[in-house]
């Protein structure tokens, strides 16, 4: 039982790789905190073999809401599950299918989505996220922390 960042996306489809970069950014300052970070990638299967149940976990991905690129939402795990049956998001959906068909009743947290501009093949994120970097990463840590603290 513990605290865990799960990124997850894809790298080599320009914005959907958000969550992994900022989770790879992340990393060092979130195990200070003790955190365990997992950078999943696209492997929901390699993500769910390190939640455990009692986990608090946060889960990292890029969305598409059709709001403002760079813009965060949180989500509690438990009142989304309904939520991503709309499937705006291939990872999460995928990752809280597994989660709740495994019975995990005891893990809780947040999904923290990162509103992506462009999906498509690339390696580079698009120029609304690439200008925004830094302070997309401040905002998730932020989130992190607060949303920590209140646990």
């Amino acid at each position: 039982m513990g605290k865990k960042l799960v990124a997850i996306g894809n790298r080599i489809m320009k914005d959907d790789a958000i969550g992994v970069l900022i989770g790879d950014e992340l990393k060092a300052d979130l195990k200070e905190l003790g955190f365990e970070v997992i950078i999943g990638e696209t492997d929901v299967d390699y993500c769910l073999s390190f939640i455990e149940n009692g986990d608090f976990i946060f889960i990292l991905d890029s969305t598409l809401y059709g709001i403002k690129p760079g813009k965060i939402t949180v989500i509690d795990i438990k009142k989304g599950e309904k939520f991503f049956e709309k499937g705006y998001s291939q990872h999460q959906l995928s990752l809280i299918k597994l989660l709740n068909s495994y019975d995990f009743q005891n893990v809780y947290g947040y999904i923290v989505g990162i509103e992506a501009s462009e999906i498509d093949y690339g390696i580079e994120l698009s120029k609304e996220l690439l200008q925004n970097f830094n302070n997309i990463k401040k905002e998730v840590y932020n989130v992190i922390v607060s949303k920590t603290s209140h646990e």
